[in-house]
């Protein structure tokens, strides 16, 4: 996150620069022309990404609690999937497991869903079902009965597009990450 915040600052400060070169070598009413298409064609890009969000409700504040006690079913495995950065905090990124569409988590949000014993494929990504965005994150791996099982999940700006990643955390690393956190409800309950 600090690390994103200096290069905004940075291309903040270099479109500043850029903006005073072309207004002394152009002139103002043609760099506000050429402000307002670049303006519109963000809007456009920023319209369009917002339109792969789903409507997710909230978990009940009793599922909620039960969540946060870390504790899976006897004989399954409980995987949790937390998304808390600030970059593309209004996207939603979509979860999978197994081929099934389970949520999709927006900033600061997470998921908890009960894994029955064995291997499973996780899949993070952008966009449809039917029109992924380029740039998923896959985690495959074999959950043991009374595991638990915590990934963050991240979007991260590349030149063109971004990158979404599925990372691997310790929970006492993350516990108190999670009591600020909304959870949401999932498509499905158990995988």
């Amino acid at each position: 996150m600090p690390r994103n915040l200096v290069l905004y600052g940075l291309a903040a400060l270099a479109g500043l620069v850029l903006y005073g070169v072309l207004r002394a070598l152009l002139g103002f009413e043609i760099v506000m022309l050429l402000s307002l298409i670049v303006l519109g064609v963000v809007g456009v890009i920023v319209y369009r990404n917002l339109q792969t969000n789903r409507k997710i409700a909230d978990a009940t504040p009793a599922e909620r609690s039960t969540a946060l006690a870390f504790t899976p079913e006897p004989g399954k495995a409980a995987l949790y999937i937390l998304r808390n950065q600030f970059v593309g905090r209004a996207v939603g990124v979509n979860i999978e497991v197994d081929g099934k569409q389970i949520t999709q988590l927006k900033s600061p949000r997470f998921m908890r869903l009960t894994l029955n014993p064995g291997p499973h494929r996780i899949v993070a990504y952008m966009g449809t079902p039917d029109k992924k965005k380029p740039g998923e994150a896959v985690l495959e791996g074999n959950a043991q009965p009374g595991e638990v099982l915590i990934l963050k999940t991240e979007i991260e700006p590349q030149m063109v597009g971004v990158t979404v990643k599925l990372t691997p955390v310790e929970l006492d690393r993350i516990r108190a990450d999670f009591q600020k956190t909304r959870m949401v409800a999932n498509d499905v309950a158990e995988v």
